[in-house]
This record gives C-alpha cells, sequence and structure tokens, in this order.
C-alpha cells in the first residue's frame, strides 16, 4: 500500500468479504478493514473515507419493526451497532462515503428511514440472487440531475442483484437517485448535497459486477478514488 495514498475505512462483510477487498486491490487502493469482532473502531481515525458493506439484514428493531417472524440469531445487531458508529464518525467528520446493498439499507436506517422486510412477500417481485455463485440481473433507470447520474453518464443500464430487502420510507434528508423497472429503489444521495460530506448509496454490488469495466462499477470506485484523494 503506497504511503502517499488516502486510506479507505472497508467495514466487514459477513458475506463474501473478500469481493469488496479484491476489488480495492485491482484499483490499487489503500484500506483498513473495520471490523465489529474486534472493535477496532479507532481505526477509523486512519481512513479518510468510509465504504459500508452488503451482508446480514439490519436487526428489524432499528427501523421500527418489531415482529417479522425470524430467529434474533439469524441478525448481527452487534454489527449494526458498529457500523451506525462508524457512519456517524463519518458524517461528523466529512468523509466521503459508499453504501453497497446492506450498506444503502443501514444509511437510510440510520437516518430514519425503513425498509420493506421482504420484497418477494410485499411486492411480489424477486431481487434474490439465482445461487450461492450467481447473482440475478435486472433493469435500472437514473434519475437525471443527481450525483449517480453524473458518475455514471447513462440513465439506464442492467446491474446485478442479491437482496430480498429494500427501501420503504425514505431516510431524513435523501432523495432517491436510481430503481428498477418493478419499483425498487436502487439507489440514495442526499437531497441537498451543499454543506455535506460525498453520500451515495446503491442497491447492487459493484465490486462483483461480471464486467468490471461498466460504469456501474468502475465509474464508482473510479468517484470514490477522488473523493477519498480530495484535500
Amino acid at each position: 500500500m503506497s504511503s502517499d495514498k488516502k486510506i479507505i475505512g472497508l467495514s466487514l462483510s459477513n458475506s463474501s468479504p473478500v469481493k469488496y477487498s479484491n476489488w480495492l486491490d485491482e484499483n490499487n487502493l489503500p484500506y483498513i478493514i473495520l471490523d465489529w469482532n474486534k472493535n477496532n473502531f479507532d481505526d477509523i481515525k486512519k481512513c479518510s473515507s468510509l465504504i459500508l458493506t452488503g451482508g446480514a439484514d439490519i436487526f428489524p428493531e432499528f427501523y421500527n419493526d418489531w415482529e417479522d417472524g425470524k430467529n434474533r440469531e439469524d441478525y448481527i445487531p452487534e454489527r449494526d451497532g458498529f457500523e451506525f458508529k462508524l457512519f456517524d464518525y463519518a458524517l461528523t467528520n466529512n468523509y466521503p462515503i459508499l453504501g453497497i446493498c446492506r450498506g444503502l439499507q443501514l444509511i437510510n436506517c440510520k437516518l430514519n428511514g425503513s425498509l420493506i422486510n421482504d420484497i418477494q412477500t410485499i411486492r411480489k417481485t424477486n431481487h434474490r440472487k439465482i445461487s450461492d455463485t450467481e447473482d440475478r440481473m435486472h433493469d435500472v433507470s437514473i434519475k437525471n440531475d443527481t450525483l449517480l447520474y453524473e458518475i455514471l453518464g447513462v440513465d439506464k443500464g442492467i446491474i446485478n442483484s442479491s437482496h430480498h430487502q429494500a427501501i420503504d420510507r425514505v431516510g431524513e434528508g435523501l432523495m432517491v437517485s436510481a430503481k428498477s423497472s418493478d419499483g425498487i429503489i436502487e439507489g440514495i444521495e442526499w437531497e441537498e448535497k451543499n454543506g455535506k460530506p460525498f453520500l451515495l448509496a446503491v442497491q447492487w454490488h459493484p465490486e462483483r459486477m461480471n464486467d468490471k469495466t461498466s460504469v456501474f462499477s468502475k465509474n464508482i470506485i473510479n468517484r470514490f478514488r477522488e473523493e477519498t484523494n480530495k484535500d
């Protein structure tokens, strides 16, 4: 890792964590893994930006959904609390923030938004991956005059999909920047960006797009590199 580059804080995913670290390694981006198991929160202070990764469902009591029929063992509330603290620190210190899949949902919940508990049951549409090794692929539309549109340079495309929850009520201060044709929210960002740090969150997985040159992967990591390395 080059000493002249600023460091990204990468929250540890409980699902395919190597995909995120490989993505950063492939793009020659230095990072520190922020691990709720080790509770190495203070390492965020060595970083200049934050990526919140995918993984387990957020504990429903954090977004006021008290009854969901699942076992508490299916959640990792320790991870939720750890990442809420990371997000707060990053916001307070004007770190650029990128949320991926669960990361998008965590940001939304932290800003008093809520989630659809299971989109297949409630919205009658399936965004789960096809198998353990194959993501689902579907369309996405990007809203004009958004940060996401500025970064991608396109207003539609095909993205991967590996989730069963999605944003319901949008968090305070956020706006929707992308949706799939079946109405599922695929991107959020600040509604009013002036005076706020860079914030982008997407429901897809740019770190594991089959085509890493796709604007839905490459443009996002390139822009995040620029934001991380700003003085």
